[in-house]
């Protein structure tokens, strides 16, 4: 009879074992950190750097007030993950906007994080102020920041 319950007795200490140490992870729907956004400016050019995790539907989009100071030229998502070609659920990443100067002046940058095909509620805002010099050098300042 013990030789019979000792192999389960074991299997089911192991497989408690393991599910002990295995700890739930919970996709985030907000960046971590409070919506951490970075930016710098070189030149005539600035590079804005917002955390986020797509594959909770959320992603990052922009508004610009007074467009014609300064224009986007790109963005991208990259995951924080090594494999650059596999998305892997729940792992996070960086979205990486750029926008150049135009012409002198001041324009405002309104970043939103949401599930903007669902019109969702917005998880987080970020509002970004870039002046234009007459140089066409830009600088940079965050002026508001929301959950």
């Amino acid at each position: 009879m013990k030789n019979i319950f000792m192999p389960l007795i074991l299997t089911v200490l192991a497989v408690i074992s393991v599910l002990s140490s295995c700890k739930s992870q919970q996709a985030a729907t907000t960046p971590s950190g409070g919506n951490p956004m970075s930016f710098s400016s070189n030149g005539q050019t600035v590079t804005v750097v917002l955390e986020g995790n797509t594959t909770t539907g959320y992603s990052w989009g922009y508004k610009i007030k007074n467009a014609s100071v300064a224009g986007y030229v790109s963005d991208e998502y990259k995951a924080n993950n090594a494999d650059k070609n596999v998305m892997m659920t729940g792992v996070g990443g960086k979205h990486t906007f750029v926008f150049k100067a135009l012409k002198p002046g001041t324009a405002y940058v309104t970043f939103d994080y949401a599930q903007h095909w669902k019109k969702g509620k917005k998880a987080g805002v970020r509002m970004l102020m870039i002046m234009v010099d007459d140089q066409l050098n830009v600088t940079a300042a965050e002026v508001k920041r929301g959950e």
